[in-house]
């Protein structure tokens, strides 16, 4: 028992970690993939549209087909102009990095750089890296410079520090650095998959927190300077009341391809309304032929008005240039970087986001289901069923969380559940065939192995009953063992009766018949049935003769072990029988019945008498006469008979001495 409940232990045990492996597996490499597929299908039903506060101006093809790029940074002063000079834009993003002047042109870099000196709500960008080699980042001397140029503070009230491994900002004209009004993070970073999905609002660089383009367009929209950033949510300082971006802390990979710990907020994505874009778009070489007419004062393309009191990113995105700035998205194959920063603003603007829930909660809830399906139906039927319906109860609260703007694992409970049904019957598989096994081996020690073959193999039609057929019956016991017996052991009688029938039972089961029972030192087979054979009678004969000569060895083996000599009879006969099932609906057990059963063992009998080893009847020798070599004996009266038979001693099989 206690060996039993060891193995049982144990292969829960093995479950569980198999169990375990999945979990973790799907957590890692389906369940992203899943929430996108949900994400672009939940997008397109519910409409979900972004701000119309936020518009992009965009270097697409379209521009670049008219002025090749790259572009001189003087083109980018007169759009930054058509903004704030006629359209009364409210904050203007460069998304564009400005890392190296223009050697070629410097005069250009000289009106960007005066340009955007007096441009008090536009903001440019720079990015991090996680090395500090000379030459490439921003010297240590001018760090304090760059600090200055962060219009936002934002108080750090984490009572857990997850520092991240940025060492320094990439390296800045420093034209920029004294012109400039603002500076913010442009950085994007993709999952292990190269797929975007998440943003970081803050980006920290040991033990400063800097703001993000989104962030620090929100702040020159709003007017909000102070932010907070606590354990699980960055704020406004007035107890997130006007804004609370649920946070969290993962590794992913900039456009560097660094390995990046940082402070992501899961994005709450928009339907697309144009290739690239899910905010409304602009070409650049529209706004700057607009400019210039404007200037000239001729009617311009695109009317300023329509940028008014609105926030603008400016980027590139030009797919034939090798310059573009495309990202993968769960909703875009291809979405432009700047819509990206976008989305990120939109949802600020609506204070609307993706938050990932507690992660225990998901763990919690995948365990409870996955223990009901582990101990719960047996039946494969109802077991398969059962986490069928918890897989779909499990999903339609994945949908709801969904619109409740939570982040949930999709599939990971889900195949989690489906894996622990599968491998529960795949284990009753093993163990029930496990079980069957040892029952046949212990069965088989009790009852014919053939019989128990038959049984097997019709479990659907196990019932009481049976038919009548003739078989050829074999009755075979060691004569005068009852008074042998007496005068020995248990432990040697044991042993002698032992031997014998590990003598005698494969023989029968070599000429296709069953020992129906054991009695004492005899033993009664059956040749025919349930073991389809038309030569039956002659191999009952076969197998009695081949039973005497094995004996005759053992006898042998017996009498120098020091063991009395044994002596065995057999007798034969063939006839109708009944042969079935038979007892109760609880217990019953195959056998064979009728006066002809009893008759060979009745013959049998005769061998003391007239001192023989091997008889048969006369309705065995009909069958065989013409294959066996036989002596008659004499008519005999047998009890049940009203008229004495014929018996015959068998001596050999034709042609085979």
């Amino acid at each position: 028992m206690y060996k039993n409940i060891k193995s049982k232990l144990t292969a829960v045990i093995l479950l569980l970690f198999i169990l375990t492996l999945i979990y973790l597996f799907s957590l890692s490499f389906l369940d992203n993939r899943a929430n996108d597929f949900c994400t672009k299908i939940f997008t397109k039903i519910s409409k979900n549209y972004s701000s119309d506060r936020v518009v992009l101006i965009a270097v697409d093809d379209i521009s670049t087909d008219k002025i090749k790029w790259p572009w001189s940074r003087d083109l980018f002063a007169d759009i930054f102009n058509y903004l704030t000079d006629f359209s009364g834009a409210k904050a203007v993003v460069f998304q564009n990095l400005v890392i190296f002047p223009d050697s070629y042109q410097p005069e250009k870099d000289f009106i960007f750089y005066k340009n955007i000196k007096n441009k008090k709500n536009l903001i440019n960008s720079f990015i991090f890296v996680n090395s500090n080699a000379a030459g490439d980042v921003l010297p240590s001397d001018y760090i304090p410079l760059f600090d200055g140029k962060i219009n936002i503070n934002i108080i750090d009230k984490r009572t857990k520090i997850n520092n991240t491994n940025y060492k320094a900002v990439i390296n800045l004209p420093k034209d920029l650095l004294y012109n400039a009004n603002n500076l913010a993070s442009s950085m994007l970073v993709e999952d292990k998959d190269t797929i975007l999905r998440s943003y970081m609002p803050v980006v920290q660089m040991g033990d400063k927190l800097y703001p993000s383009l989104a962030l620090s367009a929100y702040s020159v929209f709003t007017g909000i300077k102070e932010f907070v950033l606590y354990d699980r949510y960055l704020c406004t300082n007035d107890e997130c009341k006007t804004l609370k971006i649920p946070i969290s802390y993962k590794k992913s990979f900039d456009s560097l391809d660094n390995t990046v710990m940082g402070i992501y907020t899961r994005l709450d994505w928009y339907f697309p309304i144009e290739n690239y874009y899910s905010h409304k778009k602009y070409s650049a070489i529209d706004i700057l032929e607009s400019y210039y007419a404007l200037k000239s004062g001729n009617k311009p393309i695109i009317n300023p008005d329509e940028f008014k009191d609105k926030i603008v990113i400016i980027g590139l995105n030009a797919d034939k240039s090798v310059w573009e700035q495309l990202s993968e998205t769960p909703i875009l194959k291809k979405q432009a970087d700047i819509d990206v920063h976008a989305v990120m603003l939109s949802n600020m603007l609506k204070n609307i986001y993706r938050e990932d829930a507690n992660f225990d909660a998901t763990l919690i809830i995948t365990a409870i289901f996955t223990l009901f399906v582990l101990f719960g139906f047996k039946r494969l039927k109802y077991n398969f069923i059962f986490a069928l319906i918890l897989s779909l109860v499990y999903f339609a609260y994945y949908v709801i969380e969904y619109f409740m703007n939570i982040y949930i694992p999709p599939v990971t409970p889900i195949v989690t559940i489906c894996s622990a049904s599968v491998l529960k019957q795949l284990y009753s598989i093993i163990t029930t065939d496990k079980t069957a096994e040892m029952i046949k081996k212990a069965m088989g020690k009790y009852v014919s192995k053939d019989v128990m073959k038959t049984v097997l193999s019709n479990l659907d039609k196990l019932n009481l009953g049976g038919v009548r057929t003739v078989v050829t019956v074999l009755f075979v016991d060691i004569r005068n063992f009852t008074q042998m017996s007496e005068n020995l052991s248990p432990q040697i009688v044991t042993s002698i009766l032992n031997e014998y029938f590990s003598t005698i039972e494969p023989i029968i089961a070599k000429y296709h018949g069953i020992i129906n029972k054991y009695m004492g030192d005899g033993a009664l087979a059956v040749f025919g049935e349930p073991i389809k054979d038309e030569n039956h009678a002659l191999n009952a004969i076969k197998c009695g003769l081949e039973m005497t000569e094995k004996v005759k060895i053992l006898r042998d083996k017996l009498i120098n072990e020091g063991k009395p000599r044994i002596e065995i009879g057999i007798g034969i006969n063939t006839g109708e029988v009944f042969a079935g099932n038979v007892g109760t609906e609880e217990r019953f057990e195959y056998t064979v019945i009728g006066d002809n059963v009893n008759l060979a063992s009745r013959i049998e009998a005769y061998n003391s008498i007239l001192k023989t080893s091997f008889l048969i009847s006369q309705y065995t020798y009909d069958y065989v006469k013409d294959n066996i070599e036989t002596v008659k004996l004499s008519q005999v009266s047998i009890k049940g008979k009203s008229v004495p038979i014929d018996i015959y001693e068998v001596l050999n099989i034709k042609n085979e001495r």
